[in-house]
């Protein structure tokens, strides 16, 4: 007897600790992920107002203000600077993640802003080297007390039409935009997230109740240093709460931000509890089970236990698809029951994992569109253009099936972009395209390959078919409502149409002779289609 239920015992307290190293494991991972997750999604948020920068900072109204800054043109320059401070104005109005935009000159002087008193701007002592080799600029997250919330500054370079330095458009980003993100409530772990500064205060939480908009709380010094020496290593704290938590630090590098994620210890203590106690049980049915096989060795209990080790084993090499059948009424079924349970438990997480990978996968498939598209048109953009082009080529090289390229300018857009505003300007150019994308087939590419100008990829189609399309969209795109004037604007369009020849070898070659059929047009007159026809085509042009 002894012989048989000190082994058992000896078994089950092995167990119990190995339960409480899988909690502790099962913790880090699970505040690991919440640290990545609150991470991937402070990138992605950031990547995105930096997209909103980038797009701000090209436009026509900087441009011209910042290369009006001599003396001889003071009148000038202090009309255009009272434009600049109503262009910023009303971009802010559009923008309700924006505090501040302020646009600097080379020297770093504010020349604008949309506020009477804006943040005072402090630029490298490198600058402008530092704006020509690193482009972007973020400032590190810190908090604010005028604004009450964590800020974040965003410096991109207004460059000039022939790429020099004219200054800097600075914006600032109200970081309680990003805190619905922090924590998703149904596919994120349990936990709190925390960011904090470089000294240690909690600019932003996954809880809005732990931020004081008087006197935001801070971590200890001591704290703070042990959770950065130790990145995703488990350490026992007091958060802000003043309450006993478990928690682990992932510490950013762009922007420079340490990322808490945290649980209470107590409910994290209650958990382990509850695994305790059903271990101790289990270790009392198998303690009761070992002495009735010593006293009845019957193989009605022989049998159910070889099943269970069985699924177990399933278990270990990853088949979670395991359901045993229960019919027993004694402790062996309840033991069952239990597994039954764990098993479930089991299946639970691993779908709640494979939701996290999907919902991981969906955001970089959106930066991935991000990053090859325009922002204004939405369709792609140049750099995505010499991708598709280069595999229609090398398609065209293997099928000896042609392709047609289109290429459209906007006859006199200049004028109207001058007279009418860059507003009614990008409202034509957004208009257009939306145009274009409904008059091509789905298997057919539409970019944007510059200002006024798009590119439409026709895939297995030959100049007939693309003088049809062309001609299609020209007559669709006469007309276009201007909502910003509430009125219909006469639009007309030149466009040149190539089909893929054998003497296409490249990009810039392809390119090049589209681009003269679009000369072509214009210098015709513009408002029509010229096609340049392929040699061995005996069709007119």
């Amino acid at each position: 007897m002894l012989a048989t239920l000190i082994p058992s015992l000896g078994l089950g307290i092995l167990s119990f600790q190995q339960n409480e190293t899988m909690i502790s494991e099962n913790v880090t991972r699970e505040l690991r992920a919440l640290a990545n997750y609150a991470n991937r999604e402070l990138d992605l948020w950031i990547k995105e107002q930096i997209l909103v920068v980038r797009e701000l900072a090209t436009s026509k109204i900087l441009i011209e203000g910042l290369s009006l800054g001599s003396q001889s043109q003071k009148n000038k320059f202090i009309k255009q600077q009272k434009a600049l401070e109503l262009y910023l104005k009303s971009v802010h109005k559009r923008l309700e993640t924006v505090l501040e935009l302020t646009v600097v000159d080379i020297e770093g002087e504010i020349i604008a802003s949309n506020v009477d008193s804006p943040f005072p701007v402090t630029l490298s002592q490198n600058w402008p080297q530092d704006a020509s080799i690193q482009g972007d600029v973020v400032v590190p997250p810190q908090w604010n007390a005028n604004y009450a919330t964590a800020i974040l500054s965003i410096s991109v370079p207004v460059l000039s039409v022939d790429d020099f330095i004219l200054g800097a458009l600075i914006v600032t980003f109200d970081l309680r935009n990003i805190q619905p993100s922090l924590k998703d409530k149904i596919k994120s772990p349990p936990g709190d997230v925390l960011l904090l500064d470089k000294d240690g205060l909690v600019m932003l939480a996954s809880d809005v109740s732990i931020i004081s908009t008087d006197t935001p709380v801070s971590l200890e010094s001591g704290v703070l240093r042990r959770l950065q020496d130790n990145p995703g290593e488990l350490e026992v704290f007091h958060g802000p709460r003043q309450e006993n938590v478990v928690g682990l630090a992932y510490m950013s590098e762009k922007p420079p931000i340490t990322i808490i994620a945290n649980r209470s210890h107590k409910l994290i203590y209650a958990a382990w509890e509850q695994q305790r106690d059903l271990y101790i049980g289990l270790i009392c049915i198998i303690i009761f089970v070992v002495t009735t096989i010593a006293f009845r060795m019957s193989h009605a209990i022989v049998a159910p236990l070889q099943k269970l080790i069985d699924a177990t084993e399933k278990i270990v090499k990853g088949d979670l698809n395991v359901e045993l059948t229960n019919t027993r009424r004694d402790e062996l079924g309840q033991l069952t029951r239990m597994f039954n349970q764990m098993t479930d438990k089991l299946r639970q997480n691993q779908a709640e994992i494979t939701a996290a990978s999907v919902a991981m996968q969906q955001k970089n498939q959106l930066l991935e569109t991000l990053s090859a598209t325009d922002s204004l048109t939405g369709l792609y953009n140049r750099s995505k253009l010499n991708s598709i082009i280069s595999e229609q080529l090398a398609r065209y090289e293997r099928t000896r099936r042609p392709f047609a390229v289109l290429m459209i300018d906007v006859d006199n857009f200049k004028t109207l972009n001058d007279s009418l505003g860059h507003v009614v300007g990008d409202e034509v150019i957004a208009a257009i395209a939306k145009n274009i994308s409904q008059c091509i087939r789905n298997v057919d590419f539409a970019a944007r390959y510059g200002g006024d100008e798009f590119m439409i990829i026709l895939t297995e189609a030959n100049v007939d078919e693309a003088m049809k399309t062309a001609e299609r969209i020209r007559a669709h795109v006469a007309d276009v409502y201007c909502s910003t004037l509430d009125k219909i604007l006469q639009v007309t369009l030149s466009i040149g149409v190539i089909q893929s020849e054998s003497q296409d070898k490249s990009v810039t070659s392809l390119l090049s002779r589209v681009d003269s059929a679009l000369y072509e047009a214009k210098h015709a007159g513009r408002d029509q289609v010229y096609c340049m026809q392929p040699p061995q085509s005996t069709g007119t042009i």
